[in-house]
């Protein structure tokens, strides 16, 4: 597969964004410190986590297993932190190579969680320096439409406080790992929460926005990523880009990121909470239940199966068979859809109605007849004269001669 080269913003969408922030107005209607919704659901699996920011899409799995410790740690587990930037998110990303974005949101999510020390790894040794627990967390963007890291942030961070590893007893050189049916898993020691906010740049600082879109990150003159956990401590920031920030603007929005951080954990715990209520009642869990548990959706379902109507229609015969077959009109004159076999339907247009009820011309009622259609249309002619004589319309003119009546 080639590598397909980014959108490029025109000149006219750029000034246009511009202009409307001159004018204190973003195109999705936000304020310029307004953020999107969050929305976090749960997979099956323990681990297995999807994360909306707006329309922007991020799903994280956590997997573990068994290594040899790292020589200088030999009494720690080990993290590693993978983002995958699927063709299906964006028609640039491209998999088998590692471009700037995926070196950047791999190492601001390293610092975000693993260096600010947010996981106990201690507490996934099983025998110092031989036998550790190693997890992996895979961030696999499914949908960009702006603001990536935080998204991946906040679905890495509760993939691993929703992850349950298995219970492990060593006796002696031999260690037996539990089935969950034997014994309950093990939930991952979390000391805080860290979460990464971002803010891009505008005309050398003169409008900075929370959570940019698309093409709000495409105009920007750089971004400003703060990670911050509920205690409103710092865990890291990068700035990116050209323009240049005074220390109080700085400060202004580290502290705007303080009040977002506390929201944001907040409603990742209480989404665990509501994720392990339902699973201690035994209730359906996973990514099939966002079916059926989304009203708008159902909504939606509904109307398309009320319009789904199989009708018997008979054809009306026609009195010439030079003519094109008539069409009868329906007398509740709305559209209906009429069924074709499996899978498949024809709409039936408001005030006319279909002639052969099945496309291979059988038809269940017996007394319904087929009619063929001629190849070719019959030509209409117009003649008009000065004189008295009446104007006629001839059809199928190629058989018929021409006939001209006097009053």
């Amino acid at each position: 597969m080639s590598k397909l080269r980014e959108a490029i913003i025109s000149n006219c969408e750029k000034n246009f964004l511009l202009k409307c922030l001159k004018e204190n107005t973003r195109l999705d209607g936000r304020s310029f410190d307004e953020f999107r919704n969050i929305k976090i659901e749960f997979g099956k699996d323990y681990g297995c986590c999807c994360v909306y920011l707006g329309e922007t899409k991020v799903l994280a799995q956590v997997t573990g297993e068994i290594q040899i410790p790292k020589s200088s740690r030999p009494s720690e587990g080990i993290l590693n932190i993978n983002v995958e930037l699927n063709p299906i998110a964006a028609p640039n990303f491209d998999p088998s190579s590692k471009n700037d974005l995926f070196t950047q949101l791999n190492r601001t999510l390293e610092k975000c969680i693993k260096d600010s020390k947010a996981i106990d790894l201690e507490s996934l040794c099983i025998k110092m320096s031989e036998k550790v627990w190693a997890l992996r967390v895979d961030v696999n963007v499914l949908n960009h439409m702006g603001n990536i890291l935080d998204c991946a942030s906040i679905a890495a961070l509760t993939a691993l406080c929703h992850y349950r590893r298995p219970d492990v007893t060593c006796d002696g050189e031999v260690s037996i790992i539990h089935r969950f049916d034997q014994r309950d898993p093990i939930p991952i020691v979390v000391h805080h929460y860290p979460v990464c906010i971002t803010y891009s740049i505008f005309e050398r600082g003169q409008f900075i926005l929370a959570d940019p879109t698309l093409l709000e990150e495409g105009v920007a003159d750089s971004f400003l990523n703060v990670s911050m956990n509920a205690y409103k401590e710092l865990c890291g920031l990068h700035l990116g880009g050209k323009a240049e920030l005074d220390i109080d603007v700085m400060i202004k929005i580290t502290q705007k990121v303080g009040k977002r951080a506390v929201i944001v954990v907040e409603q990742i715990k209480r989404a665990l909470e509501l994720e392990n209520s339902r699973r201690s009642k035994k209730e359906s869990i996973g990514f099939h239940n966002l079916v059926s548990n989304s009203n708008e959706i159902d909504d939606n379902f509904e109307r398309c199966f009320d319009s789904w109507r199989i009708t018997p229609y008979k054809k009306k015969h026609s009195s010439n068979n030079y003519d094109s077959p008539q069409l009868g009109i329906q007398e509740n004159k709305s559209d209906k859809m009429e069924q074709r076999g499996m899978g498949s339907a024809v709409l039936i247009p408001q005030g006319f109605e279909e002639v052969n009820k099945d496309w291979g011309g059988n038809s269940e009622d017996d007394d319904a007849d087929v009619v063929e259609i001629p190849r070719e249309i019959p030509s209409v002619s117009l003649v008009d004269s000065d004189s008295e004589e009446e104007t006629t319309i001839v059809l199928n003119a190629k058989e018929q001669t021409k006939k001209k009546w006097k009053k």
